[in-house]
């Protein structure tokens, strides 16, 4: 290899660093630079969390035989509406002393599928608002602690094995049509009891025993 070929593997081989102004990022998150040496094609180091934009001042490092690599970004230029923090697929953040804290003025957890796993879960929110199309719960034992509840549905079925319930003050139930069933027995007992029908009251059984 004569000495001009010698050279120029050399200074392409020689380490490269400095800044540069994002011109556009490629659809592969490739970016073209501007740089003092002129526009340069360059990718994104995998240290670089923060994905570069088109404005953006930019460090650059490596050399020109083996590429350039954006490994930070210095200053984003005009306020961006948002900033992306890019995670290759599979990663995992982890704390080493077993505490982490995600805070901001609004948290968005955004995905195709969302899956929350732990042994205990405790959550203090002054009001919660949810929209979804089908929920499912499974657990052991539910307990619910409130000051009122209200719940509105077009239809609402229950099934239990056992069920028992406490009032301290009125239960009152308003419907078109009620009807309770009972296939060994059903008892109704009170201090006081009234029965009214506006047309008809009909008492029906093998033995009828009034008193």
């Amino acid at each position: 290899m004569g000495s001009p070929e010698k050279k120029l593997m050399q200074l392409c081989a020689a380490p490269m660093h400095g800044v540069g102004t994002v011109l556009a990022v490629d659809g592969d998150g490739s970016c073209r630079v501007a740089t003092a040496q002129g526009e340069l094609r360059v990718s994104l180091a995998a240290s670089c969390l923060l994905a570069p934009e088109a404005g953006n001042v930019v460090w650059l490092a490596g050399d020109l035989a083996q590429g350039m690599y954006v490994t930070a970004v210095l200053e984003r230029g005009e306020a961006p509406a948002s900033s992306r923090v890019v995670l290759p697929a599979g990663a995992v953040l982890e704390s080493a002393d077993g505490a982490m804290t995600l805070k901001a003025q609004r948290l968005t957890l955004a995905g195709e599928q969302l899956a929350v796993q732990g042994k205990r879960a405790a959550f203090a929110i002054d009001k919660v608002t949810g929209v979804g199309r089908e929920v499912t719960w499974s657990f052991g034992r539910v307990k619910l602690i409130a000051d009122m509840l209200e719940s509105f549905a077009d239809r609402v079925s229950q099934f239990s094995r056992w069920s028992q319930r406490t009032v301290a003050g009125m239960d009152q139930v308003r419907a078109t049509q009620v009807d309770y069933r009972a296939e060994q027995m059903m008892q109704l007992h009170a201090g006081n009891l009234v029965a009214d029908a506006q047309n008809l009251v009909k008492l029906d059984g093998e033995q009828i025993h009034m008193g």
